[in-house]
């Protein structure tokens, strides 16, 4: 839900500012390069400290930092640099926090109902995704940004009080070696094995050129389709509806064998997709391009979370997931390229660029299927 209203309010907040998609672009890279920055250390971080008290602390200063942005749009002494380093921040938080949370998923669940775990994740991400890109549209068009950003606050500090809740497993075991020692160990170890490389690869592809596509929805939504604020909550909520569907649909599987090809055709219409998005000057044909980008999207990211924890060994999960991460906030730093495109030749044709590229991507993977399936098979066993 957070992150949710807070990419929506981030992207029509600097558009109003400036103007120009090349700094909700750049906004977007400054928060992908603190992601990238900080993502490493996080995942050592996550295996050497109890993760529900990594995730307490973390969600709490993001909490702080969007009641302090909302007060100052409120008082309407906010400034770009402010917005810069409260991403930054962010950014920070997010590469902690987000291998904590998949780490401590797979602490609770186990290897056999992790699958099924991360797409109930996501299903219940892609809910609140819905309700809160809707929520987020209709309030920034009828009361403002700066109150959106008291529900990104309010979003974090929830969240904090449900960790609260939850009992940490008894019976896992932290890393003990020297934190310099573990972040080197969890690079040469991604680096030496050639299905963690591959994996990596590919979400770097993916989230770079694909997943960027979410930070230009203010700049299709204002100036491409011109439906404003509450039309861009519409897309964000179609986003949702086919994460749901997907999540729905993995969850209700069970365990599913070749998760490798499940994972690469995910990708490959996943960027196909995307530049369908880009191509689109109809609104309601929008909306249906970007259910099924969220559907396919979701399939994606559900499938790869899965087959990245069963590949890393148990004592390598967390730094491995600390990695695969800080390819995830490639989708920040992708959105500074597509805004510096989007600045030149318009957003529509930056769009289907970053579509084609993360789909030839995905495609380039295909001759080592045999090799990911046996991966991902290992969950089996």
């Amino acid at each position: 839900m957070a992150m949710t209203l807070e990419l929506l309010s981030q992207g029509w907040l600097i558009l109003s500012l400036t103007n120009s998609p090349f700094w909700v672009g750049l906004a977007a890279g400054i928060k992908g390069t603190s992601q990238t920055l900080f993502a490493i250390p996080g995942g050592t971080i996550g295996d050497r400290f109890d993760r529900r008290r990594v995730l307490v602390v973390s969600q709490g200063a993001a909490a702080l930092g969007a009641l302090v942005i909302a007060l100052l749009v409120l008082t309407q002494t906010v400034r770009l640099w402010h917005i810069f380093l409260y991403l930054a921040m962010t950014g920070a938080v997010t590469s902690i926090s987000r291998p904590a949370t998949s780490g401590l998923v797979y602490d609770v669940v186990g290897v056999q109902r992790l699958l099924n775990a991360n797409a109930f994740q996501f299903m219940a991400g892609s809910v609140v995704r819905i309700i809160g890109a809707l929520i987020g549209g209709v309030v920034i068009e009828r009361l403002g940004v700066g109150q959106n950003y008291f529900l990104v606050a309010a979003a974090y500090a929830t969240g904090v009080g449900t960790l609260l809740a939850l009992r940490s497993p008894a019976s896992v075991v932290r890393a003990a070696e020297p934190f310099l020692r573990g972040v080197t160990a969890g690079l040469l170890y991604a680096l030496r094995t050639r299905q963690i490389r591959t994996l990596l690869w590919l979400s770097l592809v993916i989230e770079a050129f694909g997943f960027s596509h979410m930070s230009m929805l203010p700049v299709m939504a204002r100036d491409v389709l011109h439906v404003g604020a509450i039309g861009m909550g519409y897309l964000g909520a179609m986003g949702g509806v086919g994460q749901l569907a997907a999540t729905l649909l993995v969850a209700s599987r069970g365990d599913v064998r070749d998760k490798g090809t499940v994972m690469v055709a995910a990708a490959t219409g996943f960027g196909l997709f995307v530049a369908l998005f880009g191509l689109s000057p109809w609104f309601t044909a929008s909306l249906l391009i970007v259910a099924v980008v969220g559907f396919l999207g979701s399939a994606y990211d559900a499938t790869m979370a899965t087959v990245m924890q069963v590949a890393a060994s148990p004592d390598m999960r967390g730094r491995v997931l600390g990695l695969y991460f800080s390819t995830i906030s490639l989708n920040q730093l992708g959105a500074l390229g597509i805004g510096t495109l989007a600045a030149a030749l318009g957003t529509p044709a930056a769009l289907t660029i970053a579509g084609v590229i993360a789909m030839a991507g995905a495609v380039g993977l295909l001759p080592g299927l045999g090799a990911l399936n046996r991966t991902a098979g290992s969950a089996e066993t």
